[in-house]
């Protein structure tokens, strides 16, 4: 008779819970940004320097776990013909157990301060397409996305708590690694290949100043990344 009475209540909780996690877990934005004209900002940095962040192992430490997961889609059934223009969709997800900010602004003049005397950081967060013909030979994609942000502005950064995720839809085109080279490239004996894309995440923050000669400097270093997505079969037709 316990066990009859304790079932319903137990159930009762089991549902309030995944319900709970379902509320929680959910896509926090979407963005179109084949929709949306990009602002750039009126001040750009007359020098600059970047680092990056090793994301592989050098002292026999593991590396830390990458907080964001990144997937690619892409809306083209026929294949990859030179220039021509298609679509995809790239989700992140925030896969730590604490929140994540992630830049959320396609517009580089949202988070440029309206006094040019004034310093500021920002961060960004570039989404770049990587192919390959069969296994090894590179292609390049254009048509990266790169977001802008800065905490001092909450409307340019989107939080993301654990499960939660955010959209991006975006165009690009496929076009030779160097615009000389040929199309197809040398030695392919089929007028359609195999291929492969995935989608890279990376974010880095840059601090933005003025120098006493009055030219402005900037300074970057990768914060996290390259994130890579899944791989989609796709074909390349010449």
């Amino acid at each position: 008779m316990l066990y009859k009475t304790l079932f319903p209540k137990a159930a009762l909780v089991l549902v309030i819970f995944l319900n709970d996690v379902s509320i929680k877990a959910q896509e926090r934005a979407y963005l179109d940004a084949t929709q949306i004209q990009i602002r750039q900002r009126q001040r750009e940095a007359a020098t600059g320097s970047g680092g990056g962040v090793v994301t592989g192992s050098t002292d026999g430490r593991m590396p830390s776990a990458q907080p964001l997961d990144i997937s690619l889609k892409i809306s083209i059934n026929t294949g990859f013909v030179r220039g021509e223009v298609f679509e995809y969709e790239v989700q992140i997800r925030n896969i730590s157990d604490g929140p994540v900010e992630v830049p959320w602004d396609l517009s580089p003049a949202d988070i440029e301060p309206a006094d040019p005397r004034t310093p500021y950081q920002y961060q960004t967060a570039g989404i770049y397409l990587n192919a390959k013909l069969g296994n090894n030979r590179p292609v390049s994609l254009d048509g990266p996305i790169l977001l802008f942000g800065t905490p001092s502005i909450a409307s340019t950064m989107v939080k993301l708590r654990p499960g939660e995720w955010v959209r991006i839809k975006a165009k690009a085109r496929a076009v030779p690694a160097n615009p000389n080279d040929a199309w197809p490239p040398s030695g392919l004996t089929s007028k359609t290949v195999d291929g492969s894309v995935t989608a890279q995440l990376i974010l880095a923050a840059t601090y933005f100043s003025r120098a006493t000669n009055g030219n402005s400097h900037e300074e970057s270093h990768i914060a996290k990344g390259p994130i890579a997505s899944n791989a989609l079969t796709v074909q390349f037709r010449f």
